[in-house]
């Protein structure tokens, strides 16, 4: 997978001022908002209409939030790493501090799973979790994701 196709390094973020889940979906629907046309609204609908369906927690501090959007036209995704954890109902119980969110257009399927995979297994690898951790810029983060995506 080419992260360059769904991520940009202004879409890739090192946060330190988000306190809850709320909050986290919320800055990304901005951030999501700021690159595609669609309101920061809709996709934030998108993103907790998921989000009542079940957690998109993975456990070990890690979230894959992703919705449908009808104003989306292509996969389009953040990143973020929180300085501070945030409660996020994971299963394993530990608070999430790496976000990785999709936003795909209604009619995709196939893209979206496919998408969803790929960065859930790049996020589940320890090592990259550790570099990941100690990514304290915007830069280093997205160096760090292209760099996975790649291998």
């Amino acid at each position: 997978m080419n992260i360059s196709q769904l991520l940009s390094l202004d879409s890739t973020l090192v946060c330190d001022q988000i306190s809850s889940k709320k909050k986290v979906l919320e800055k990304v629907s901005e951030l999501m908002a700021d690159h595609i046309d669609c309101s920061s609204k809709s996709i934030f609908e998108s993103l907790i209409t998921r989000e009542k369906l079940g957690t998109t927690a993975l456990g070990n501090g890690v979230a894959i939030p992703h919705g449908r959007a009808a104003c989306c036209e292509e996969v389009t995704a953040v990143f973020i790493m929180l300085e501070s954890p945030v409660d996020y109902d994971a299963p394993d119980g530990k608070p999430v501090d790496v976000i990785f969110a999709i936003v795909v257009p209604e009619e995709a399927h196939a893209e979206h799973l496919k998408s969803l995979a790929q960065i859930a297994e790049i996020l589940s690898n320890e090592r990259t979790l550790c570099k990941i951790r100690n990514a304290h810029c915007n830069e280093a983060l997205y160096e760090i994701l292209e760099s996975e995506a790649e291998s």
